[in-house]
């Protein structure tokens, strides 16, 4: 006892206590996200959304925040390795991106079965093979394997596009959420006519939309995650005056098909 406390009882106590809010943060209970960590990462995914290095004023314009209180996030994320400002004074990511990519995918036991599925699908088809993901407001190549053919649809990984005309996009789309559709709706994105993506979920496979010159030409397929859910579209690609649709369609489909048997795993 020390004047009238009993110290080692007001130590289990405060020891109890603890581990009750210890308890409470692990389930997620009482616990509130930082806004201030939230609103930086809008920053790196406006960055990450651009095709080109941005500026202080444009990411703050896309950010909808002030100048400086975006200035600050950008010095956070260029101190924490995640975006790089070049000598012209433009922001971009930094390669560090890739690598935390790829971890994920292996994370995820992906890296491997989707590197054999793009191995397999460029011999069988002799066409570009690549993975998209639904990031945002559009379908994003987050891998890719080239074929050795010279001529080739010029796609790189990170290349974004369009979910309404893109083979990845519809497939995407088609296997969404009706929440994510409504979102995407709402947001005044482009999305496919509702006819076009229930004819997409019936075939398994859409294609993209014809351009005006006939440049590329691509077919994709969903692949489907343990709980049914669309994980990503694998994709074929190339050249419009060379592209065997029919072919490479049906090549995509069992692909795809296969694949998403390996991650579903036995059936009991």
């Amino acid at each position: 006892m020390t004047g009238g406390i009993d110290t080692p009882a007001l130590a289990s106590t405060i020891s109890i206590q603890c581990l009750l809010f210890e308890d409470k943060w692990e389930f997620g209970l009482s616990v509130q996200p930082l806004s201030s960590a939230l609103k930086t990462f809008r920053v790196l995914d406006v960055i990450a959304s651009s095709p080109a290095p941005m500026r202080l004023a444009d990411i703050a314009r896309a950010a909808d925040e002030a100048r400086g209180a975006v200035h600050k996030r950008l010095v956070t994320l260029v101190e924490a390795g995640w975006v790089e400002q070049g000598e012209d004074g433009l922001y971009r990511l930094t390669l560090r991106t890739i690598a935390h990519g790829v971890m994920a995918m292996e994370q995820a036991s992906l890296g491997t079965r989707l590197g054999s599925a793009l191995d397999e699908l460029v011999a069988v088809t002799g066409e570009t093979a690549s993975i998209a993901i639904l990031d945002g407001a559009e379908a994003v190549i987050v891998r890719r394997v080239e074929t050795r053919e010279l001529l080739r649809a010029d796609l790189r990984v990170g290349t974004r596009l369009a979910l309404d005309r893109t083979a990845s996009g519809r497939i995407l789309l088609a296997y969404a959420p009706e929440s994510t559709l409504a979102k995407l709706a709402a947001a005044g994105v482009r999305l496919p006519p509702g006819d076009l993506l229930r004819q997409v979920r019936q075939d398994g496979v859409a294609a993209s939309d014809a351009q005006d010159p006939p440049s590329v030409s691509a077919v994709a397929a969903p692949i489907f995650d343990p709980a049914g859910a669309c994980l990503c579209a694998l994709t074929s690609s190339g050249p419009y005056v060379r592209f065997d649709a029919d072919r490479c369609a049906a090549a995509v489909r069992d692909i795809a098909s296969r694949i998403s048997a390996q991650l579903r795993g036995p059936q009991r």
